[in-house]
């Protein structure tokens, strides 16, 4: 393997790693301070950084996201906090694994999906971005329909699917946001 290939892969793991664990902990801080915790599942804005670190990275930075959980899990044990899902390491692993499945089920379906005009799905589109959002929390949907049959599922999985789809929905758009202010006021090229 190239030098720089191993180099490519350790930072994108990363800067993966590093995203995802701060969003986690930020959604963990709100959502276990919230009177209203439940609810609270209706803003899983985690699930965004998923699709864009895919989108961006493929497939080789699921060992950032696997080591991102087990740091939440270690911790939360370790100081006797309670995790935020029944069954986290089911949920979690159907939470990594939809996204490059709906990436794979596009690709089979010949929607290419880069970034220009000779791509049918755009990865620069937000509107595009938008319907891998919906159509890989439905998957999701289906994996945590799937995954009852092996075990009882102790929370609405409604309310878990609807969470991740408006949580991404609402970190695309503001990151979107954030970048098109910051390039207007001239403070990004």
């Amino acid at each position: 393997m190239n030098i720089n290939s191993i180099f490519d892969k350790f930072v994108s793991n990363l800067i993966v790693y590093a995203s995802y664990t701060l969003m986690i902990f930020i959604w963990y801080y709100l959502y276990y301070n919230s009177a209203n915790q439940i609810d609270f599942l209706l803003f899983y804005f985690p699930y965004g950084i998923i699709i864009l670190a895919f989108l961006f990275f493929g497939n080789k930075i699921i060992i950032g996201l696997l080591l991102s959980y087990f740091t939440l899990f270690l911790i939360l044990r370790n100081y006797n906090l309670y995790l935020p899902f029944n069954n986290f390491f089911v949920i979690s692993a159907s939470q990594i694994f939809c996204v490059p499945l709906i990436l794979f089920v596009l690709q089979k379906f010949n929607i290419t999906l880069g970034a220009g005009k000779k791509y049918r799905l755009d990865k620069t589109n937000i509107y595009h971005v938008l319907l891998i959002n919906f159509f890989s929390a439905t998957l999701l949907g289906v994996l945590l329909l799937l995954s009852s049959i092996f075990y009882k599922l102790q929370i609405n999985i409604y309310t878990i699917i609807l969470g991740n789809f408006i949580g991404g929905v609402v970190l695309i758009i503001s990151m979107k946001l954030i970048v098109n202010l910051l390039t207007r006021f001239k403070i990004l090229p």
